[in-house]
């Protein structure tokens, strides 16, 4: 007689901070594209009625695989640049949100915008939309290294729109800064993170300039011209950057974001810890757990086909099932990534306990018993330490 073959074991519970949702708006309008942005962008004018439409139809759509969850705890428009979008028609998606998945009463809502984008009126809009962070992409406080990157806001800019911002009770801002720029010296990477504390801000968010091969920056990186500091130089000025904010009492909280305490990123959590998150728009992913599995999908990148399959009610997308080997190198990478660290649970001793100990050992990480975690030295080489511990099985 057949055998009836063993059930697959239940997955491990998801960790309390994985059992969030966040909500990703992608708005891919630019008045420009910067020579080093890899991102979903158009420099074509969009018809921004027909789009906030079409976002709401998606959202619909999508709302029906995000039900018995909690409301949302952060909403967040990324670009493109969807500080130059209608306020209104931002406020709209909001409403939109709180009437299909739910809004936390005190959900983080975030808008980026360019520094020399901020208008009065738009800050207004934001505020009684019911924005209440912005995403700022300041990227340097020195003229020549804006210009480097064809930013097309300057220093001065910057102040003009965070004094706007404030004026309206729009205080919780994040300042983006970019490092690593060819010509840059350590001063003034330096001298960047000091001014990003003089304004105030609570939340830096600090990288390192990548080249990446789509983009203005990576044809002339392939044609010869130098456009990044040499890496010895890179580790140098992210020291000195990190060491200057953490003075300034700012501390890091992630390899690449620094807040002042009760100020980190909600939003930026969700991705870190593997929460659901509904992404909406041309060219944005999502994340979806389930017991049947988890998934992502990517939409297409394409905004006028993007808005003609929403409003006719066809999800363009691109689905992808993540299994669990796949998800548990991801939460390696991502919670090395955070200096509270990564929780490990069975599944990852399991899989990831032989390179976690030699990592131990050769002053990596760190092994409280329930949770790993970069030293500064691990911090410094964490590719090669995640790379090492994953492959190590």
């Amino acid at each position: 007689m057949a055998r009836t073959p063993p059930s697959p074991p239940e997955p491990p519970p998801l960790p309390a901070e994985a059992r969030r949702l966040g909500v990703y708006v992608h708005y891919p309008y630019c008045s420009a594209r910067c020579p080093y942005c890899d991102f979903t962008v158009t420099t074509r004018a969009l018809d921004d009625d027909r789009y906030r439409d079409a976002l709401i139809a998606e959202l619909r759509a999508r709302a029906r695989d995000f039900t018995e969850r909690p409301p949302a705890v952060s909403v967040y428009f990324g670009g493109g640049t969807p500080g130059l979008w209608d306020p209104a028609a931002l406020g709209a998606v909001i409403d939109a949100v709180a009437d299909t998945v739910g809004l936390a009463a005190d959900a983080e809502i975030t808008v980026e915008a360019n520094p020399g984008e901020v208008t009065a009126a738009h800050a207004l809009g934001w505020r009684a939309a019911g924005v209440n962070r912005i995403s700022l992409g300041v990227q340097s406080f020195a003229d020549q290294h804006l210009a480097f990157l064809g930013r097309a806001h300057r220093a001065a800019d910057v102040h003009a729109a965070i004094a706007a911002l404030r004026r309206v009770g729009l205080g919780e801002i994040s300042v983006d800064l970019i490092h690593g720029m060819a010509g840059q010296t350590v001063a003034e990477a330096v001298g960047d993170a000091a001014a990003a504390l003089a304004t105030g801000a609570p939340h830096v968010s600090t990288y390192q300039l990548t080249i990446e091969a789509r983009t203005r920056f990576g044809l002339w990186a392939r044609r010869g011209q130098t456009l990044r500091a040499e890496d010895g130089l890179l580790a140098e000025m992210y020291a000195a950057v990190q060491a200057t904010l953490e003075a300034g009492g700012v501390r890091f909280y992630e390899i690449s974001n620094a807040a002042r305490p009760g100020h980190e990123a909600v939003h930026n959590g969700l991705y870190w810890s593997f929460a659901e998150y509904l992404g909406l728009g041309a060219g944005a992913h999502g994340f979806r757990r389930g017991r049947g599995g988890d998934a992502r999908w990517a939409n297409g990148k394409h905004p006028q086909r993007y808005m003609e399959g929403a409003l006719a009610g066809r999800l363009m997308q691109d689905v992808e099932a993540v299994d669990a080997a796949t998800l548990a190198e991801e939460r390696v990478l991502t919670g090395l990534r955070r200096w509270a660290g990564l929780p490990v649970d069975a599944d990852l001793r399991v899989r990831f306990g032989g390179g976690a100990a030699a990592a131990v050992a050769r002053g990596w990480l760190t092994d409280d018993g329930d949770r790993w975690r970069a030293t500064p030295a691990g911090r410094a080489v964490l590719d090669r330490v995640v790379l090492e511990v994953v492959a190590a099985r």
